[in-house]
């Protein structure tokens, strides 16, 4: 075995989500290493464990190999932790994987020289053949490595086709305590459309599906320890609406009840329909998400979204009058866009009795086609090496300004947008307690949108105490 000992790690994050929510992903990883009896333990920093408890934990534990999972949004923060960790374990090799060495490969290691190993896309067959030690480096696909002063990248890794060869996490040396008892849960991988904005669809293209009966084999495994909340975080889940009606077919069978589950990475809307979304209601998702990111066609077809505003206002309504919580995710400012635009997606925002719209400033990560046109036109107000480690999504600071929406405009209009999302929020809150006149009055008058999501995103205490009483308020409804 060439590594026994592995150190996974979960950098600080920016984004305003925190990392309240157990990681799917490294939960992956985890579980391959655990599988094969390679020692593992587990440091997630976006909850709040600081550098020095890392560095006590390296100490401690005593790796021969750390594993770093990074995102694009504040690399170089990661950068510094993995260095700072290299001085205090020199002997130690250091490997990182995840959406950032996925997209930008062997520019990763050229940019900090303390990382030995980068793993690309599907990595948990590429993270064991590295531990072990039938493979030189070279014939390991989907690895990045040094050889003297030199960085080789071995070629893509053809994706793993049949998901079900992939154990689920168990999450074993997680400390479960410290996350919500919401579990996320995939039953695919991959994206097959176009969206100029959207990193995801470099991770992988192809598009892989569990079995239903493994999929629903997880949902049965937490279900038996007491869990009934869910969210599937899959990015293209209902791409097959006939897959879809099976999933629920097997959950039914089983008699999985009181289940509560989430849909809201973004539903494609003309993959959906009203009666496929009741199928899915009567088996437990309370909860959908839309992708909408324009307001009408033209820009639309300026992201190649590949659908029309008419398709996606029809799924809005069927999930709204069939009494699903519903999230939409808007883009604010994309290539092309202009303040009228932007008025046609706030007229839609507040059309529908929708629960959230998340309002997104339009960061192009590198390697989609936003960023090339941006690049491309000389847009950037910022380099991106600033802005990538500074401004996190939700936040009105443009990166980019075009013809159609100066720098000014795009600030003002963001800040439109988010008053527009925190009174969508608001009255969502009201319509949940409005059959109790006291407390609807108090929500409608008091309840602080900003206060509640910082407590949220950000208080474990808070955010179990949350989902427990919306539980328990959709169950018994």
């Amino acid at each position: 075995m060439r590594f026994q000992r592995v150190l996974l790690v979960s950098p600080p994050s920016l984004s305003r989500y925190g990392g309240l929510r157990v990681p799917a992903g490294i939960g992956y990883i985890a579980q391959v290493l655990h599988d094969n009896s390679i020692e593992y333990d587990y440091v997630d920093m976006r909850i709040g464990y600081s550098q020095r408890y890392l560095r006590k934990k390296v100490s401690t534990f005593k790796p021969d190999l750390i594993g770093f999972s990074m995102i694009t949004l504040g690399y170089k923060h990661a950068y510094q932790i993995i260095s700072d960790i290299k001085r205090l374990a020199p002997n130690c090799k250091i490997v990182a994987g995840g959406h950032h060495v996925t997209i930008l490969k062997e520019k990763v290691l050229q940019e900090c020289k303390d990382i030995d190993f980068g793993v690309v896309s599907d990595g948990e067959q590429t993270i064991l053949e590295l531990c072990r030690d039938d493979l030189p480096y070279e014939d390991i696909k989907g690895l990045i490595f040094r050889q003297n002063q030199d960085v080789f990248f071995t070629g893509d890794r053809p994706p793993i086709e049949n998901l079900d060869e992939i154990a689920f996490p168990r999450y074993e040396k997680f400390k479960m305590k410290d996350y919500s008892k919401q579990i996320p849960i995939h039953s695919s991988r991959g994206c097959v459309y176009k969206c100029i904005f959207c990193p995801n669809k470099l991770i992988a293209r192809k598009y892989r599906t569990r079995s239903e009966k493994n999929f629903v084999d997880e949902i049965e495994y937490w279900y038996e320890r007491g869990i009934r909340q869910f969210a599937i975080d899959d990015d293209n889940f209902a791409l097959n609406n006939k897959r879809v009606y099976r999933i629920c077919d097997e959950i039914e069978k089983r008699g999985l009840k009181d289940l509560f589950i989430r849909c809201t990475n973004g539903l494609r809307a003309d993959s959906v329909d009203r009666q496929l979304l009741a199928r899915m209601k009567e088996i437990g998702v309370r909860e959908v998400g839309f992708g909408v990111d324009g307001g009408n066609d033209k820009v639309l077809g300026y992201l190649k979204k590949g659908e029309t505003i008419e398709t996606i206002e029809r799924a809005i309504k069927d999930a709204c009058e069939l009494g699903l919580d519903v999230r939409l995710y808007f883009l604010v400012g994309s290539p092309g866009e202009t303040k009228a635009d932007i008025e046609d997606s706030i007229q839609l925002a507040q059309k529908y009795p929708v629960g959230l719209i998340n309002v997104n400033n339009p960061i192009p990560y590198p390697g989609t086609e936003m960023f090339d046109y941006v690049k491309e036109h000389n847009l950037f107000l910022m380099p991106p090496e600033d802005y990538l480690n500074s401004v996190p999504e939700d936040k009105p600071i443009p990166v980019f300004a075009t013809q159609e929406l100066p720098k000014e405009e795009r600030v003002r209009m963001l800040k439109r947008f988010d008053h527009v999302r925190r009174q969508v929020m608001k009255k969502a809150a009201y319509r949940m307690y409005k059959h109790r006149p006291i407390v609807g009055r108090l929500v409608k008058y008091f309840f602080n949108v900003t206060l509640f999501e910082k407590f949220f995103f950000n208080n474990l205490i808070f955010r179990r105490f949350s989902e427990w009483i919306r539980y328990r308020k959709i169950i018994r409804a």
